[in-house]
């Protein structure tokens, strides 16, 4: 199989991360309660995780680090526990995730919150001129919300202005950094951060099931979910503060740890040597895919400006089609359809074709995967034409 779905979830994982999960699962009690020496041991490597996440984002205060199931989670947990009143308002860019615009929309609908969106062209995905009108006209905005890049078309937004002038304007900043952590480098201070979520089973190569969120000193959050802790046990009423007022139940420790193990590999390999890897590799894709006139790339084409991911569509064929097609006979695993961000698809205008199919490339990705895609891609077209 030539696996080019990073994007959703990378595959394979370092073999650190396969061990981890097991070893863990099998020797490893709830850090948060008991008193076992296997207890204690996962209190402290929970602890050591934290830290990772810290190291990787620039965080100066590991313990405003909470662990989730996962991105959509902690987005969700940052958009819906944000203390709105009704009138106030929040911003997001033209090419959300579902994960980020459903929350919004629901609070727009259930608390009377309005939302802006900032225009996108394929030449400037995020207009800042029009981004700082809005904060300057709109004083009721309180939180400025913005993935870091695209899942759709890889495009990288100017997240270290957009966060300068929420603060400037005395916004906060929500990150969402499903497709930039382990690409790109984040930096919740140079990027003005008051709350990031991560993912951990895309490129930081954890498990599916983990996530986490930052949560800055400066933004306050009402709690999400009610319930046991570990560590407020004889009170009745939970309290907010990050990590505990988040971390609900028994947390996934196995998956926190191989996490932790994912990143430890992104960083001793090196963030810069990986996105090397990666831009090299797409800029092989996106040459093999202009050599084909029957293929439209949405979106630009400059790979210093994108992450590893590449949608296109080919001429008379649905997204649906040529995604099924070029697994089921050439063993390509891709993604087709609207990859669950119709923003983004009505901002580059592939909506009415069903969306778009998705390359994405990751750590593991090899030039012979790229160069099976348009062989395929050639094939399936020849194909086409035999059979008018």
């Amino acid at each position: 199989m030539h696996y080019l779905d990073n994007a959703a979830t990378s595959w394979p994982k370092p073999e650190a991360v396969y061990t981890t999960l097991d070893q863990s699962f099998r020797s490893l009690f709830s850090p948060k309660r008991g008193t076992s020496k296997a207890s204690r041991l996962g209190a402290n490597q929970l602890q050591e995780a934290r830290n990772a996440v810290a190291s990787l984002c620039n965080i100066a205060n590991p313990e405003r680090i909470s662990f989730t199931n996962g991105c959509t989670h902690a987005l969700n947990l940052a958009i819906q526990a944000f203390p709105w009143q009704t009138g106030d308002a929040v911003v997001m860019s033209a090419v959300e995730h579902h994960a980020l615009s459903r929350p919004i929309r629901k609070i727009a609908q259930e608390k009377g919150v309005e939302f802006y969106v900032v225009p996108y062209t394929d030449a400037v995905p995020f207009n800042l001129a029009e981004y700082e009108n809005l904060l300057k006209t709109r004083p009721n905005i309180k939180l400025v919300a913005t993935t870091h890049a695209s899942n759709v078309i890889g495009s990288v937004l100017p997240v270290e202005q957009i966060g300068k002038l929420a603060h400037q304007y005395g916004k906060l900043y929500l990150l969402d950094a499903a497709q930039s952590a382990g690409v790109l480098p984040v930096d919740v201070q140079r990027f003005h951060i008051d709350m990031l979520a991560l993912p951990g089973h895309k490129s930081l190569y954890g498990p599916p099931g983990i996530g986490a969120l930052y949560v800055g000193e400066n933004a306050h959050l009402n709690t999400f979910m009610e319930g046991g802790t570990g560590g407020d046990s004889g009170k009745h009423e939970m309290h907010p503060t990050p990590p505990d007022g988040f971390e609900v139940g028994t947390i996934p420790l196995p998956q926190i740890l191989a996490l932790a193990e994912g990143i430890k590999w992104v960083q001793e390999t090196g963030l810069s040597k990986i996105h090397q890897h990666e831009t090299k590799l797409l800029a092989q894709l996106i040459a093999g895919l202009q050599e084909i006139p029957e293929v439209t790339i949405y979106g630009h084409t400059d790979v210093s400006r994108k992450t590893p991911v590449v949608s296109f569509n080919l001429l008379n064929h649905t997204p649906k089609s040529v995604g099924e097609t070029l697994f089921d006979d050439y063993g390509i695993a891709l993604r087709a359809g609207f990859h669950c961000a119709p923003m983004a698809h009505e901002a580059i205008g592939s909506i009415h074709r069903g969306g778009t199919v998705r390359a994405s490339i990751g750590a593991f990705t090899q030039p012979d995967d790229v160069d099976a895609l348009i062989k395929a891609l050639k094939s399936v077209l020849s194909q086409s034409l035999a059979a008018l």
